[in-house]
This record gives structure tokens, C-alpha cells and sequence, in this order.
């Protein structure tokens, strides 16, 4: 089985996802069309990691921080709202 750059599965990942076809990307290259399917869903869910070693952990990695510093802004804009609402109701009685 042939060994395909990291930078060659991106190039024909994107070329399939605007082709009309993937076969099309797949004649071009002399791949299957299963191969071609798979890193173009492959590049679609975890972008440029997706052929990297480890990419596909590094991209659950980052968006784990990024869902954790979007938790903690919410959590506080929560905080800042329950005492806003506090103080407005006691300033109303």
C-alpha cells in the first residue's frame, strides 16, 4: 500500500469537496473513490490535523479548550445577569 503525504491527502481532500465528483479527484490521481471519500470527510471534520500524527487528538484537544473558555465567559455573563436582576428587583420594591 502506497504512503501519501499529509500534504498531498489535503490537496486531494479539498479538490474533492469542490469537485462534482469525487471520482473525478480519484481518476486525476489514480485513487480509489473509497480513499478519496474518506479524506475528504476526514479533512471536513478536522480540517488540516485530519493526515497529521495525532491530528484528529489535537483537534478534540483544542476544541475541548475552546467549549471550556466558552463555558467559563457564559458562566460569568450568567453571574452578571443573576445580579443584575438581583439589584433591579430590590431598587423596584
Amino acid at each position: 500500500m502506497a504512503q501519501y503525504t499529509s500534504q498531498f491527502k489535503v490537496q486531494v481532500a479539498k479538490e474533492a469537496l469542490k469537485a462534482r465528483t469525487y471520482a473525478e479527484v480519484g481518476k486525476k490521481y489514480g485513487l480509489n473513490l473509497s480513499q478519496v471519500k474518506r479524506w475528504a470527510a476526514d479533512y471536513n471534520k478536522f480540517g488540516e490535523l485530519a493526515f497529521e500524527e495525532h491530528g484528529p487528538e489535537k483537534f478534540q484537544e483544542q476544541r475541548i479548550r475552546d467549549l471550556q473558555r466558552q463555558l467559563a465567559e457564559l458562566q460569568e455573563e450568567n453571574d452578571i445577569l443573576k445580579k443584575a436582576t438581583a439589584f433591579f428587583s430590590k431598587r423596584n420594591l
